[in-house]
């Protein structure tokens, strides 16, 4: 395998991370102990995996689609017991059952075509999970740390930030990928909030993306008065000015307000 040659492939969105000082400092954001059970995304080629493997953690379970680059990280990674290769694509993995009742991290060099819906699954394993560490599209992270009121103030930064405290590590330039993407990459570190609201995840994020649909319409034509008024929030306000806070109490009222329906239709 030594001799042989390995093509990126543009369907999978792959851009190899080929900076040894900006892999370490990736790793460095991860905390690696030895208890630690690591997932990554994507390893490609191996070289992120590989540092992680050098920092000793309990096991390393990484998740990769292209069948090309099995026998390659096969090879690269033999020498390490506690690798472990899962071939198939991680958006049909289930984490709760490598987890198996541990916590977990997770890291990954995302590729830029799965990168959203990768993000938007992550609140679903927020019980196993310990710790997120992702390189991401330059303008994908800045969306994930916006505030009200700005541009890159979407769906996608609310839902995140309702479950997940946010930090923007570094820009990583294009030269530093090989064949380097046409944008900068982003590296952001995403902890579980110590306190996140009890109700339905899948409910709320359809609720929220609902209300970010048509972003210029005012919030009364798409929710009823009486639950804006309820919440605080007044009723010619838009999604994109509302706070986290604003969204939670307000997909609080509104499920009261359903709860409430109910018990008179009954």
């Amino acid at each position: 395998m030594k001799g042989k040659r390995f093509k990126t492939k543009k369907k999978f969105g792959q851009h190899l991370l080929v900076a040894p000082s900006i892999i370490e400092k990736i790793v460095d954001l991860m905390d690696v102990s030895e208890e630690d059970i690591i997932v990554e995304v994507g390893p490609g080629t191996g070289q992120l995996t590989e540092e992680i493997l050098k920092r000793s953690p309990k096991a390393v379970y990484a998740i990769e689609i292209d069948p090309e680059t099995y026998p390659i990280l096969e090879e690269r990674l033999s020498g390490y017991g506690n690798f472990h290769l899962i071939k198939g694509d991680f958006l049909e993995v289930d984490l709760y059952k490598i987890a198996d009742g541990r916590k977990i991290k997770v890291v990954g060099n995302l590729p830029y075509n799965v990168a959203s819906l990768i993000l938007v699954n992550m609140p679903f394993y927020l019980e196993v999970l310990k710790l997120c560490v992702f390189m991401l599209q330059k303008e994908v992270a800045e969306k994930l740390i916006a505030v009200p009121g700005t541009k890159q103030y979407t769906f996608m930064s609310v839902f995140l930030q309702t479950y997940f405290d946010i930090e923007y590590s570094m820009s990583v330039p294009a030269r530093f990928f090989k064949p380097p993407p046409k944008v900068t990459s982003a590296v952001v570190r995403m902890k579980p909030k110590n306190s996140i609201p009890s109700f339905d995840i899948k409910g709320y994020k359809n609720f929220v993306s609902m209300l970010f649909a048509n972003r210029r319409k005012m919030l009364r034509n798409k929710i009823d008065e009486n639950i804006l008024k309820k919440a605080g929030i007044k009723p010619e306000s838009r999604a994109e000015e509302l706070s986290v806070k604003d969204f939670i109490r307000l997909y609080s009222e509104y499920l009261a307000g359903e709860h409430k329906s109910d018990n008179q239709n009954n």
